[in-house]
């Protein structure tokens, strides 16, 4: 009998066309998924369903209901910044191989008709799409004054300018297969992308770049992105990307193992960057050097809560790992923080919490001031609510002015009419007002 009590998927987007982003601040340009992004992101879905979701599965989900979706048990997250469409668009490819079409899905109506969902009972599984605007903790790396020093930093270190050095012959022979683009390490990653997607999907490109120059551009980008995306300490601004999302695992594995509480499968759909963070923080480079890096398409990061054997009755984790949906090895298992085998959960939450960032506002203080996002979505939020409440205030002057004038008109009428001199200086004080609040608005 399966001891899985439950499991958090971290899976990269799939394949995508060529994603700019800036070499100093990493803000990012628009991108869009493939078919075979979606097509690979599909398997990666049927291969986590086969491995928690199928009752006989040494990983089977005790209790879980496999085939028709309970969205008590399930909760899925995306990135919508940065490769958002790809990200979002790789959800949902996801969702359909864990969740494929059943036809359970249907629903008897009172007068007896039974209706199946579209397309032969495609389940519509809830998902949370999480905007840098609102919420932080899927794309903390841009926006953050921090985190661009520590780029910097990183650019100016003896290690960065050595390899670039090292790496000279290389951007002067590629000039020639990247169209205009700066040949420099501090840009390797636009040059691998654009290297990358030419070669998947251009083949007059692929055809004519020498075979040795993909490899190359990948390994500079690798050490490119693990430099950028990691940090001597694990509370270190290089590891935002990854202490941001262990919020979210620490707070998903509470959930989990309450026994109160429904949800056993959480999926986080993300870009590259928190993979890199995540494996730094947690040390399992050091054990598993393979994971420096960038992560490819497809690759899935599976954290298993498992009920220990007796005498032991307490809950571990297990940390596997596929690069990719065609990784010749699969399903890896790696450890963190030194272990050699299934980490104590309350070791591990001891053991990461510290480095977490669970919230705007710490984020905001890591990033660059109390209070501050940086330039981002408070200050745009606060120049939003300043014209809200300018374009109130003029509305209420309006709506004063039309009552006073309403006013003077009904006076100047009524004293016509029954000529009191009480009701002529009314009017006349209202018409002095008139004349103050018509210079009022005016005035703002």
């Amino acid at each position: 009998m399966s001891s899985v009590l439950g499991a958090i998927i971290i899976a990269r987007n799939g394949d995508r066309r060529e994603f700019y982003q800036d070499p100093t601040t990493y803000k990012p340009a628009l991108t869009e998924s493939t078919a075979l992004g979606v097509s690979d992101l599909h398997l990666l879905g049927t291969q986590l369903r086969s491995t928690y979701l199928t009752p006989g599965s040494a990983s089977f989900i005790t209790g879980i209901e496999g085939e028709l979706a309970d969205t008590q048990q399930i909760r899925v997250r995306a990135k919508a910044g940065g490769e958002g469409p790809p990200v979002f668009d790789s959800a949902i490819a996801l969702l359909q191989g864990l969740f494929p079409p059943t036809a359970r899905n249907k629903i008897t109506l009172a007068n007896k008709e039974v209706v199946t969902a579209p397309l032969g009972g495609y389940q519509y599984v809830p998902m949370e799409t999480v905007e840098p605007g609102n919420d932080r903790s899927m794309e903390s790396w841009t926006d953050c004054p921090a985190f661009e020093k520590h780029i910097a930093k990183v650019y100016k270190s003896d290690a960065f300018k050595a390899k670039a050095k090292e790496a000279d012959p290389f951007f002067k022979d590629v000039k020639d297969y990247v169209f205009g683009r700066e040949t420099t390490l501090e840009n390797i990653w636009n040059i691998y992308d654009f290297m990358a997607t030419q070669l998947t999907y251009n083949q007059t490109y692929a055809y004519r770049l020498p075979p040795t120059y993909i490899n190359q551009a990948r390994a500079l980008a690798d050490f490119h992105e693990d430099a950028i995306f990691s940090d001597e300490k694990a509370d270190g601004v290089g590891n935002i990307a990854g202490r941001t999302m262990l919020h979210t695992i620490l707070d998903s594995l509470e959930h989990i193992a309450f026994n109160g509480d429904p949800l056993q499968l959480m999926v986080v759909q993300t870009s590259y960057q928190p993979f890199i963070s995540l494996f730094h923080q947690t040390g399992m480079v050091e054990d598993t050097p393979a994971l420096k890096g960038i992560p490819n398409f497809g690759a899935a990061l599976a954290i298993e809560l498992r009920r220990g054997s007796p005498p032991d009755l307490r809950d571990f984790l297990r940390f596997k790992f596929q690069n990719g949906t065609a990784s010749p090895e699969g399903w890896q298992t790696i450890y963190p923080f030194g272990t050699k085998s299934d980490i104590p959960l309350t070791e591990f939450i001891y053991r990461a919490e510290g480095s977490a960032i669970s919230s705007n506002k710490q984020w905001a203080q890591v990033c660059g001031g109390k209070g501050s996002f940086a330039g981002s979505a408070m200050q745009t939020a606060a120049r939003t609510s300043m014209a809200v409440a300018a374009g109130s205030m003029v509305f209420l002057l309006l709506f004063f002015l039309g009552s006073l004038f309403v006013r003077v008109k009904r006076a100047r009428a009524h004293a016509r009419r029954i000529r009191l001199p009480e009701d002529e200086e009314e009017a006349e004080v209202c018409g002095i007002w008139l004349e103050n609040v018509q210079q009022l608005i005016v005035i703002t």
